[in-house]
């Protein structure tokens, strides 16, 4: 009766709006009752009310193991977890229902999926064939998703072409299948099995737009009657294309105009690419990214940085290339790539997962954690782990993620030895060559100039806080002095990692490798320039777009 009384008492001071008494009530009434099943209803109820997830969260595992087999209470709980991106959670409460007697293949399935999204490959493909082991529906699902993970994170290219090549024999009309081996091929510079999956992916599917517009990326188009250009803009104006195909379709006629040297065109369709990829991505805050700046560099300052041990070992450090996107990071590491010395770990996600997964409020509070009770040992043992999958060929590996200028601080925490690549490039001639690429919604800049330029130039300025506290530890490689002096650059780059010279590096074009990111194709060719001074070619269109004034001042 007392239990009830209390319950009342409880409910009447939520109802009042006494949030705070009315949870002290609950909590004080769990001592007498620990497991009053209703009382923890209530506890999850008012956490959800007030936004205290931690206590939602904590009442809602507790109901859990008075009724594991609640379908209401795992779920809540699982959307309480993804509304916070925390995969490892997810994968290890769907791991926890896979071995209860309600699994089915489509726990495995998602357990899987999560598996995957927390880094740990090896166990997502577990999971995956566990799914298939049960027969799970639309198994060539199971195919793309393992394939991506043996290609994009364990770099085993060869087993996902058997997968797929498997998966669009037993499902020939699933376009999906190809597109995905398309991409792979094309990854691999296979341009003529890239153009045969994409264009059968087309022809499965008459609507698959985004196959046909990633046709245009694997060829030159010498002239504005090309078949494909006529294609591409009949798929643009077409009633029923969908937003994101449209999106792609935009970029795609903005590359094969640019080709053409039709620059006017070209700039029209990849302004309206971006106009259409801006109204599905979030807004960027020019404001909010400058005090993330202002933060790190407040927080990885010289003082704090005279503390760090820094007898770690130099031979357990990748080199890490850095910098902004489209500034010739790519190219930088397949010249490396050529060395007998060198294996390349192309786009690490460790320490952006990381980042994002944990500490939403970067930089705040990250410092503090990683020095509790070994974790910086625990977290440098986890990336060696993930990147030395990648060594094949030399012992020197390279870690090139474009965005790790933001985490050379923990970088240079956890191996206070490791040597940064920091690759430029003009400042418009990197910020057309973004705009003229889509990418993805953490990167919601990239579709107003005004906005890259403001990014690139924050970018400058956190790199030379970088420089001021690593100056022996940094080198800035510049794409445009490659253009001009190949061999001379690539003799610094070596020096700087302490490596011998090889005359492959000039020969990187005919290094096969497979190669992840938007320069995959003019890394296969040898050093041309006419990407340097790109931004001429639209000098009218840049001018109409910002003062002249302003435009020299950015030059």
């Amino acid at each position: 009766m007392k239990a009830e009384v209390t319950i009342e008492y409880a409910l009447r001071l939520l109802n009042s709006n006494k949030l705070d008494q009315g949870q002290m009530a609950l909590e004080d009434l769990l001592i007498q009752d620990p497991t009053n099943i209703q009382i923890h209803q209530l506890l999850v109820k008012l956490g959800f009310t007030n936004k205290n997830y931690k206590l939602a969260e904590k009442h809602l595992i507790k109901l859990l193991t008075f009724q594991p087999l609640s379908k209401n209470y795992f779920n809540t709980l699982s959307e309480l977890y993804n509304a916070q991106s925390r995969w490892q959670d997810l994968a290890n409460l769907y791991e926890k229902q896979s071995k209860s007697n309600i699994a089915n293949a489509t726990t495995f399935f998602n357990c899987a999926y999560y598996q995957k999204l927390s880094g740990n490959f090896e166990q997502a493909i577990i999971f995956y064939n566990k799914a298939l082991a049960i027969g799970i529906d639309k198994d060539y699902e199971v195919s793309l998703n393992v394939a991506t993970i043996l290609s994009e994170h364990l770099s085993e290219p060869d087993k996902a072409i058997d997968i797929l090549t498997k998966a669009i024999v037993k499902h020939p009309e699933q376009d999906s299948l190809c597109y995905n081996l398309a991409n792979l091929y094309e990854q691999l510079g296979n341009r003529n099995k890239a153009l045969y999956y994409f264009q059968l992916a087309c022809t499965i599917n008459p609507k698959n737009y985004t196959a046909l517009a990633r046709q245009a990326d694997l060829y030159k188009i010498e002239n504005q009657e090309h078949p494909l250009i006529n294609q591409l803009k009949d798929a643009f104006l077409s009633s029923d294309i969908a937003q994101s195909d449209k999106i792609n379709v935009g970029y795609a006629l903005g590359k094969a105009f640019d080709d053409c040297k039709a620059y006017d065109l070209a700039f029209h369709y990849y302004q309206q690419a971006n106009e259409l990829d801006k109204k599905t991505l979030p807004s960027y805050d020019a404001i909010k990214f400058e005090h993330t700046v202002d933060s790190i560099i407040a927080t990885f300052n010289k003082q704090w940085f005279s503390t760090v041990d820094s007898t770690e070992s130099s031979s357990t450090s990748p080199v890490f290339i850095c910098g902004m996107f489209r500034s010739g990071s790519t190219l930088c590491e397949q010249i490396l790539a050529a060395h007998s010395g060198i294996s390349i770990g192309g786009e690490q996600e460790f320490f952006h997962r990381l980042m994002f997964n944990n500490y939403p409020d970067f930089p705040q509070n990250v410092l503090e954690d990683i020095q509790v009770d070994r974790k910086k040992d625990r977290l440098l043992s986890e990336y060696l782990t993930e990147i030395n999958r990648f060594k094949n060929q030399g012992d020197q590996l390279t870690d090139k993620r474009p965005d790790n200028f933001l985490y050379l601080g923990i970088i240079k925490l956890l191996m206070p030895n490791a040597k940064v690549i920091w690759t430029t490039r003009s400042i418009l001639d990197n910020c057309l060559s973004i705009y003229f690429l889509r990418l993805g919604s953490s990167m919601a800049y990239a579709t107003e100039l005004k906005n890259i330029i403001h990014f690139y130039q924050q970018q400058e300025r956190l790199m030379a806080h970088w420089q001021s506290l690593f100056p022996e530890d940094i080198l800035t490689f510049n794409y445009d002095n490659l253009i001009q002096s190949p061999k001379e650059q690539t003799q610094r780059l070596l020096s700087f990692i302490g490596l011998p010279w090889e005359d492959n590096c000039l020969n990187f074009h005919q290094y096969k490798n497979q190669v992840k990111t938007a320069s995959v194709w003019q890394v296969r060719r040898p050093l041309y320039n006419s990407s340097s001074g790109r931004c001429n070619n639209y000098q009218k269109h840049l001018e109409t777009l910002f003062p002249l004034s302003s435009l020299k001042s950015i030059k």
